[in-house]
């Protein structure tokens, strides 16, 4: 009889769960997964970086004798041609080569809109000379000749930036001041075997010798434009156009020989725009 009982109560147990699931719950579905979007990324924040590139500049050298050189002297009865050395000492010398530097900035992004400010420092060694052959002396025996040389040794800009941003690609324009470091040398040499005459030993050998030189750091602007990407949350790779205009640099050098006689040459040189292309690498803080 006990075992007649047990086992209707189990089965009304189980008829009672039965029933109970198939009747009407008011529990909705289980909640979904939040899922939480990355922060948009920000081209805000100061940034160090390194930088290597291009550089094709032009360097015009001219010369002209002047005093001493094309007027009747008493060292000399032969007396060099002054308008053939200008034109054998005037020349266009190409200074291609490589820059390489630094530089470091802050940008402010407002929606789309980047704003910022750059500095860099750039190591350039672009060099060119040029020599004439020998040429005979206009007025007699001996020969003259003429060598130049010009160079840029380094670059410094401090430039404001702005630009668009597509997410991590920027585009930007930039402008600013730039500092010019420029050299340049020049001289005029004279050789006459025939004449006795008091001037110093020069590298041909003998007689007269007249060398000029300058160096000087160069104030000017510079504008360019370029585009960066952010390949990473800290790090970005950009490349980069700049122009800076040059300017025509003058003096004079005079050499006076033994006898106290002055010989005096005038040289100028001028340089084409600086054209600069680099590509660089910005760690971002």
């Amino acid at each position: 009889m006990m075992r007649m009982v047990f086992a209707g109560v189990a089965l009304g147990a189980l008829a009672t769960a039965a029933l109970a699931s198939d009747l009407p719950t008011k529990k909705g579905p289980p909640p979904a997964p939040t899922i939480v979007a990355p922060p948009a990324f920000s081209w805000t924040g100061f940034y160090v970086g390194v930088n290597g590139g291009y550089a094709d500049p032009t360097a015009g050298l001219g010369v002209a004798a002047g005093s001493g050189w094309n007027t009747p002297d008493p060292d000399w009865n032969a007396n060099l041609n002054g308008p053939g050395v200008a034109a054998a000492g005037t020349h266009d010398i190409g200074l291609h080569g490589f820059l390489g530097g630094a530089q470091a900035g802050y940008n402010e992004q407002i929606d789309a809109l980047v704003f910022g400010v750059e500095a860099d420092a750039d190591y350039m060694h672009l060099r060119g000379s040029y020599a004439t052959p020998d040429y005979t002396a206009a007025n007699g025996p001996g020969e003259y000749w003429a060598k130049g040389s010009a160079g840029l040794d380094s670059l410094f800009t401090l430039r404001a930036r702005a630009g668009l941003a597509f997410d991590r690609l920027l585009v930007f324009a930039t402008g600013g001041v730039a500092i010019v470091g420029e050299s340049f040398d020049q001289s005029i040499g004279f050789s006459n075997p025939t004449e006795i005459i008091t001037l110093p030993t020069t590298p041909k050998g003998a007689n007269g010798y007249n060398a000029g030189g300058a160096s000087k750091s160069v104030v000017t602007g510079v504008i360019g434009g370029g585009v960066e990407y952010a390949f990473d949350n800290h790090w970005s790779l950009k490349g980069e156009y700049q122009y800076a205009p040059l300017r025509s640099e003058s003096f004079t050098s005079t050499y006076t020989d033994t006898s106290n006689d002055p010989w005096t040459i005038h040289h100028r040189e001028s340089l084409t725009g600086l054209n600069v292309f680099r590509i660089g690498l910005n760690y971002r803080m």
